[in-house]
């Protein structure tokens, strides 16, 4: 993997982390309008209730910093992908255990953008309510949380193997 994607894509990777953390950007932003709010793509399970009564919680003005937090994730879900696949090129050299963490890593990622397309589609639609997409979105945060523990154990596993032989 070329240097400056991985220096760039890390940079990338710790700013937006920084932003969506730290700043009115990021949770933050969204607990001004209710302080007990916590993100939804940061709970491994949640039901489909739970998603309209979090977009009531934090009203209108909430769920339009939500949205904004939702595509400063489209950047940090790119630079994390980065970041994952620059452990998994540097982890091995093996092309079956390169290609199983590209594998799952972009599975993390593919799950993580589905994620941030179903709920900005429940936030531009709300009040009216979708059960079934939110549901999917549920979903899609569970098995990217699924994807990520994969990845990190396959990766923990195959630097073991690596570094035993």
């Amino acid at each position: 993997m070329n240097i400056w994607v991985t220096v760039l894509g890390t940079i990338g990777f710790f700013a937006s982390l920084i932003l969506m953390e730290f700043t009115n950007l990021g949770a933050r932003g969204i607990q001004q309008y209710d302080p007990s709010f916590s993100l939804l793509d940061m709970r491994f399970r949640y039901d489909a209730n739970t998603v309209y009564q979090v977009f009531d919680q934090i009203g209108e003005q909430g769920q339009q910093v939500y949205k904004n937090y939702l595509l400063l994730d489209y950047f940090f879900i790119g630079c994390f992908l980065i970041v994952m696949l620059a452990l998994s090129f540097r982890v091995t050299a093996d092309p079956l255990q390169r290609n199983i963490l590209i594998v799952l890593a972009s599975a993390r990622a593919l799950c993580d953008i589905l994620e941030n397309i179903v709920l900005i589609v429940l936030i531009n639609n709300y009040p009216q309510q979708n059960l079934v997409l939110a549901t999917v979105c549920s979903w899609s945060t569970t098995i990217k949380f699924v994807f990520m523990f994969l990845w990190i154990g396959t990766l923990v596993f195959v630097w073991g193997m690596n570094f035993v032989k």
